[in-house]
Order: C-alpha cells, then structure tokens, then sequence
C-alpha cells in the first residue's frame, strides 16, 4: 500500500494573537517577558515566520494554555474542547476556580458513592 503525504500548512499565528489579545498583552510586553524581538512575535502573529519549538513552549507557558489549544485547528482529537475548557479556567481568579475545584470533588464523590451502592447491595 502506497503512503500517502499529508502536506498541511500550519497556521498557528492567528491563534498565538487571539490567546495573547485575550490576556490583554501587547506584542511589546510579551517579546520584552520572553526575551524576543517584538517584530519576530509580530511575524509569527501573521504567519511570515514559523517560530521554533521552543518559541512556542515558552508562549504557552507564559499565556498558560497547553500547546494543544494552540493547535486545535489542526488536530483530530476530542480533547479540543477540553483543552478550551481548561483555558478557560486559567482565566479565572482564585474564588471562581476553588468554587468549580469544589463542585468538582463533590460530583467525584457522588459518583464514587453511587457506585460503591450498586457494588454492595444491602440485603
């Protein structure tokens, strides 16, 4: 069987401005925090240049977003909306995340409840 090529143009750029635009960070401040020339992240925002490996794990890290989010578009994978959802949470301040840590554990515990009954049926 012949192998076939997958030749996709990745485009990540558009999505590195988005995240960055939604943390209310400029070009400056970002290239300034990772030690970048703000016209390198500039053309990487507008896909003129593909940053390296390392470019992108250190914007993840500073926008607090996993490299999956990054590359959502380009996956074919269910954890996308996983991936939303957590970086969604990371938006939030620390009362709204204890909360849904909270809500969390509790619903983990109903369930391990629920099925510690059904496991051991009173007679």
């Amino acid at each position: 069987m012949k192998k076939e090529k997958h030749n996709i143009q990745i485009l990540i750029g558009q999505n590195l401005r988005n995240i960055r635009i939604s943390l209310g960070l400029t070009q400056e401040e970002v290239a300034e925090s990772l030690g970048l020339a703000p016209r390198y992240l500039s053309d990487i925002e507008r896909n003129k240049t593909k940053g390296s490996i390392t470019t992108l794990v250190k914007l993840c890290n500073l926008y607090n977003v996993t490299p999956t989010i990054v590359l959502k578009d380009y996956l074919s994978t269910s954890d996308n909306k996983l991936d939303d959802s957590i970086a969604g949470f990371n938006n939030l301040n620390e009362k709204e995340k204890n909360i849904i840590r909270k809500l969390i554990q509790y619903m983990n515990s109903d369930k391990k409840q629920s099925s510690e009954k059904k496991s051991n049926p009173k007679t």
